[in-house]
């Protein structure tokens, strides 16, 4: 990728998609506004649209189209979360919520419409809705629900259920109610007399909906067994992408490794069916076909592994889309790469057939803190068998990417302070790269130094990169790339988990009082332009600008270049997940810091002024700061 200094001193207002521009004004404005360089639009101008998901029949009723997955169990236990033999085949599908209580009539129709043909001879599908709570212990992991009914069946895909009554308080449905419902799912081979049963399992369940009557659309909250309900609208990090924190009675979550594997909340279809194609090939070697998780049957590949990789599939350096790790000292890394400066030898990037790259050492660096609490630092060493000018980059967390994407060219830029025109220290640079030859530089937004611009920038670079897949003849399909760009950028944000309030809400007032919050922008707000209507026009909490900054010496990579110590701010969502995904925690571009606190004091530069708050802190306002960190 071609990433480009942005010094364009004296342009024209940006003008970007919708006809928005930067907005000028005295002083620092008009000062950023020099060094703003023209913005080339991400996505096509046109009508702001955002999607079909809810909307207004002409009789008054409200319509929200919803989709999803088969389950292998309940909500509450254990193959919820994870994703069983054959996911990818037959086993997505759409619903359509009807809701006449819009119209003044207490009735809600929905109309199931499986990908696959349900069982015509065997059990019938399901219906079963109005949670049950307070009953620890029992099989459906603490609730059962008061209906549970089987479903219309108007054909081999298609099916629906009325709901005409709130049954768990006796009465008619009123807007506000929140209608929680699962399908107990037979597909076709569920009785041996089903005309052409698909391969693998019939029985399964599906997500539990939690439908806002009245309102339309789903919500993320969920009941616990004391009847709480969480999380409040401004710990949904991923706006309508959200899903719900699944979790026992006593905030213990369920199957935590895959907390950043789900759907998107909001999912339209046919998407989800792309989202699961899309996983089986990030879950596939490329120089097999073979699914790495066991019963799936391969993938039929032409061995499209190039000749030069770092891992034989996606997963093996991003595991359950978490963050990568490092091995112990003196073994070779797996999810962390070398990138090159001026090393023709082996190009832009060290790969384990030109020189295994190994941890080295370890060298400590003890920061004292106010109360004389000593957190030592940890300094990770590479060897890759002679000195190299390169930049160590561990494999990311990969939540989150499509609303990232679907941010507007102008809220980015609105943030950027280049030559730090009004004083704070803080002077975040955007930069423009290419997605592929030849094309127009865009606003760069992935990647350790944001050198990709769209998630499907990123898969291209990626695959190539780590995979070789591109390098010589060895290629993917377009519709598999597609299906890589769809998985990715429908990946569900996990809310923020507020177990503690207090002390979450007084670590939020020190992460703004400290500045972390100058370019760990709390709040985006996405454009209507992005081609998935789920990601239009969501107000998300990511904790980045997507920006450039100058993170201090003790940051700088080994690549010699004048921005060896800039780093894109890293957004926090899914944070408080990492050790739980990724089997343990190495944050940072090389993986150096084991605990958020480490992370924070490693910022320099730019960041100095509130790392030294940080360290000058008293113990419990610290304290509560990590407690609100973890809870992202």
């Amino acid at each position: 990728m071609l990433v480009l200094a942005l010094v364009l001193a004296g342009c024209e207002p940006v003008k970007l998609g919708g006809g928005a521009g930067v907005v000028l004004g005295p002083g620092p404005q008009q000062c950023r506004q020099a060094s703003l360089p023209r913005v080339t639009p991400l996505f096509a101008e046109g009508p702001a649209e955002t999607g079909p998901i809810i909307r207004h029949r002409e009789d008054g009723v409200l319509v929200t189209e919803v989709a999803g997955r088969v389950r292998g169990r309940h909500e509450r236990e254990e193959r919820f979360g994870s994703f069983d033999t054959r996911s990818f085949e037959n086993r997505s599908y759409r619903l359509v919520v009807e809701d006449a209580v819009a119209a003044g009539r207490s009735e809600i129709k929905i109309t199931y419409y499986p990908i696959a043909d349900v069982s015509m001879y065997g059990p019938i599908t399901n219906f079963r809705s109005w949670k049950k709570y307070g009953l620890e212990g029992n099989q459906n992991g603490g609730y059962t629900f008061h209906v549970n009914q089987q479903m219309r069946q108007v054909s081999p895909r298609q099916l629906d259920q009325t709901v005409t009554d709130n049954v768990r308080e006796g009465r008619p449905l009123r807007a506000g109610d929140i209608l929680d419902f699962e399908l107990g799912i037979y597909l076709a081979g569920a009785d041996p007399m089903d005309p052409a049963p698909i391969a693998g399992g019939s029985s399964y369940f599906s997500d539990t909906f939690r439908y806002q009557v009245g309102l339309g659309g789903l919500t993320p909250e969920t009941f616990d067994s004391a009847g709480m309900l969480g999380p409040p609208p401004d710990a949904r990090l991923g706006g309508g992408t959200t899903v719900p924190f699944v979790a026992l009675a006593d905030g213990t979550p369920v199957e935590p490794k895959y907390a950043l594997s789900q759907l998107a909340l909001n999912i339209q279809w046919p998407h989800p069916q792309g989202f699961l194609e899309g996983r089986r090939l990030f879950y596939t070697e490329l120089d097999t076909g073979a699914h790495v998780e066991a019963g799936n049957p391969p993938l039929p590949l032409q061995d499209v592994l190039g000749p030069l990789f770092n891992a034989r599939s996606c997963i093996a350096c991003h595991a359950f889309n978490g963050r990568g790790v490092l091995p112990p000292v003196g073994e070779q890394v797996q999810s962390l790469v070398l990138r090159l400066t001026g090393e023709p030898e082996f190009g832009d990037q060290l790969q384990p057939q030109e020189a295994p790259v190994r941890l080295s050492r370890i060298e400590p660096q003890p920061v004292t803190l106010s109360d004389g609490e000593v957190v030592m630092l940890h300094r990770p060493v590479f060897d890759a068998g002679r000195p190299l000018r390169a930049s160590a980059r561990l494999a990311p967390a990969l939540v989150g990417l499509g609303l990232l994407e679907a941010v507007d060219e102008s809220t980015i830029l609105a943030a950027a302070d280049e030559t730090d025109c009004d004083g704070d220290g803080i002077s975040g640079r955007p930069v423009l790269s290419r997605g592929a030859p030849g094309e127009e530089p865009r606003l760069g937004r992935f990647g350790w130094k944001a050198e990709h611009p769209s998630v499907s920038a990123q898969v291209d670079a990626e695959l190539e990169a780590h995979l070789g897949v591109g390098v010589t003849a060895s290629a993917l399909s377009g519709e598999d790339r597609s299906r890589l760009v769809t998985y990715l950028r429908l990946l569900g944000v996990i809310p923020q988990r507020v177990t503690s309030p207090v002390q979450v809400r007084r670590g939020a007032e020190v992460f703004a009082a400290v500045g972390c919050g100058a370019c760990h922008l709390r709040e985006l707000t996405t454009g209507g332009r992005h081609p998935f209507e789920e990601l239009r026009a969501q107000t998300v909490h990511p904790y980045t600008d997507l920006l450039l900054h100058d993170m201090g010496a003790g940051l700088a990579d080994d690549s010699g270049l004048p921005e060896a110590s800039e780093w894109r701010t890293a957004p926090l969502w899914g944070l408080g997940f990492t050790a739980q995904v990724s089997g343990a925690v190495n944050l940072l571009h090389d993986g150096r810091a084991g605990s958020v606190l480490e992370a924070v004091l490693w910022h320099g530069g730019e960041a100095q002024a509130a790392r030294d708050a940080v360290v000058a802190l008293p113990r419990e306002d610290r304290l509560a700061l990590l407690t609100f960190l973890d809870s992202l």
